[in-house]
């Protein structure tokens, strides 16, 4: 099965809900911060909430691509990766720190994907050229400066995966 294929299939397979707790507070965190980042900097001026809303979204689903990009390119299949226990008091939060940790010790400036496993670099760049001119964005001006950004929110997507399975114990991240 190629990457694509894998990709498509867990792509139909795995949803955000899926997430250990601690990677959906984590991805919450991030995009949270990432998306007044590329509102403030591409729309600086904005009065349309819709506008705002489907750039939000096309970020969030972008952000996802990359989680199922690197689970993909992983192989090691769409099943639930869980590393904290709700129950367990401190899991969470510990797990929360640790990927925070994690996204922080990330060397910036580096070129996403580009030390990948073979076809991922060209699958991302698929990716985000669909999420530019997709629907949601054929409207904007903006939209070469939003890829951009596009890029950014899929290999923090990519990362929170292998940052998962360096928690879990399993291979470099």
């Amino acid at each position: 099965m190629s990457l694509r294929e894998r990709f498509e299939d867990y792509r139909g397979r795995i949803r955000f809900a899926d997430l250990d707790l601690a990677s959906r507070t984590m991805a919450m965190l991030w995009l949270d911060i990432f998306r007044e980042r590329v509102i403030r900097n591409c729309f600086p001026r904005v009065a349309s909430r819709s506008l705002v809303d489907d750039v939000s979204a096309v970020i969030n689903s972008t952000f996802l691509e990359g989680y199922i990009l690197a689970r993909a390119a992983q192989g090691e299949g769409p099943d639930q990766v869980l590393f904290t226990d709700p129950e367990r008091p401190q899991s969470v939060e510990r797990g929360v720190e640790r990927l925070r940790l994690m996204y922080e010790e990330e060397v910036v400036g580096a070129a996403p994907f580009a030390d990948e496993p073979m076809g991922v670099e060209s699958l991302a760049e698929s990716l985000v050229r669909e999420a530019a001119y997709g629907p949601e964005m054929i409207r904007l001006e903006e939209r070469e400066l939003v890829k951009v950004y596009l890029i950014y929110a899929l290999w923090a997507g990519y990362k929170l995966a292998c940052f998962e399975r360096r928690l879990c114990g399993g291979g470099r991240a």
